[in-house]
């Protein structure tokens, strides 16, 4: 009895200690998540190299199937070749990225003013000018010049932001990339001491279901997000070549954005369209008609002959799946969760598929009955 009383007034101490400590750190939360904040920015370097070496893992696995390289040799193969890729877009690419936001950015008032000119003349035909007018988008259609120029003075200085702020950090980028190799080199070792640590956590069954979710999501990942940026890059090369010929001044700027919005299923080239007709229209209205037509026609080449090529139906999982996953992801995570928002639908729909078989499997003559129910009505 009094072994029971000790046991009950521990219990209580521990769910008291539990409150204070709960409340505290409710009324405190600025502090806790200052904290948090300080410690994710610290150990940002290995976070860096956790994704730099899930992406490289593929490419070192191909240089050692392919060509049976060891270990080593396959790594070092692999960062040549992604770092002369960095140093060639760093080189080349960047640069010209910052000197057309520059260029854009100084000449918005200039494109403004061809622009109002544009809608001033074709508000001054009657007919068009007296059904603007009766629809009351009058006053909407002439301030819509500086509406656009004030969105797009404000997105280039966003993505110079963006730039700059990845550039305050390229050291960190660069220790996370150093630490990458290290990550690969151990690759095997970490995982098992990964694996071993989630089953002395989850123990076995738990472990084994945890380990299931996550092999399905990193398959699912490689299968939808590997053949997505290949067909992302051949569509933003496409789209290089054919700006170029256009004669689209920002063509490496508008290409870049079409390539990565590409990423982003059914609404991503859209806004690639989109963004690519603005900056088209500070040029010339005729250019922003052209570019758009053109990156129009190439987005159907890429729905209905490339991506099914690329894609196909691997991923198995319906439209309306798809972007009620990518407004999810997107309204939390932003860019990166409507990227993951297939492979991440495709993990829950797979793993839901076998819980629906396992379960019609286990109650089959419940099942059996309701078919036979719904023949019945049928006759």
């Amino acid at each position: 009895m009094f072994l029971n009383r000790n046991i009950k007034y521990r219990d209580i101490l521990i769910f008291a200690l539990i409150g204070v400590i709960g409340y505290k750190f409710i009324d405190n939360y600025q502090i806790f998540f200052d904290l948090l904040s300080k410690f994710l920015s610290i150990i940002s370097p290995f976070i860096y190299g956790g994704i730099f070496a899930y992406c490289l893992n593929p490419v070192m696995k191909l240089c050692e199937r392919k060509i049976k390289a060891k270990r080593t040799v396959a790594i070092l193969i692999t960062f040549l070749l992604i770092t002369g890729l960095f140093f060639i877009g760093f080189i080349y690419i960047i640069p010209s990225l910052v000197d057309s936001i520059i260029a854009i950015s100084s000449d918005v008032p200039e494109y403004m003013d061809k622009v109002q000119n544009f809608i001033n003349q074709i508000l001054n035909n009657q007919n068009i000018h007296e059904m603007v007018k009766e629809a009351g988008l009058l006053d909407y259609l002439t301030s819509l010049s500086n509406k656009l120029g004030s969105f797009l003075l404000s997105f280039l200085e966003g993505s110079v932001t963006s730039l700059v702020s990845f550039v305050s950090n390229i050291v960190k980028v660069i220790v996370g990339y150093l630490i990458s190799i290290y990550l690969l080199f151990d690759k095997e070792k970490i995982i098992d001491e990964g694996k071993t640590l989630n089953y002395i956590i989850f123990k076995k069954e738990k472990g084994g279901k945890i380990l299931e979710i996550l092999s399905t999501y990193n398959k699912m990942i490689g299968l939808y997000i590997g053949t997505k940026a290949i067909d992302s890059l051949i569509i933003g090369m496409i789209a290089l070549v054919g700006l170029i010929l256009i004669g689209e001044p920002y063509s490496v700027l508008v290409a870049l954005f079409v390539g990565i919005t590409n990423m982003i299923p059914y609404f991503g080239p859209f806004i690639g369209i989109v963004v690519g007709g603005f900056i088209g229209l500070f040029v010339s209205p005729m250019t922003a008609v052209i570019v758009v037509i053109f990156l129009l026609a190439l987005q159907q080449f890429d729905a209905w002959f490339l991506e099914p090529k690329l894609v196909g139906g691997r991923i198995g999982i319906r439209p309306v799946l798809v972007i009620f996953g990518v407004l999810i992801g997107g309204g939390f995570f932003g860019a990166i969760g409507m990227i993951l928002a297939t492979p991440t639908i495709a993990t829950i729909k797979l793993l839901y598929d076998k819980k629906i078989a396992k379960f019609k499997k286990e109650n089959k003559e419940l099942f059996e009955n309701v078919e036979a129910h719904e023949i019945e009505e049928k006759k």
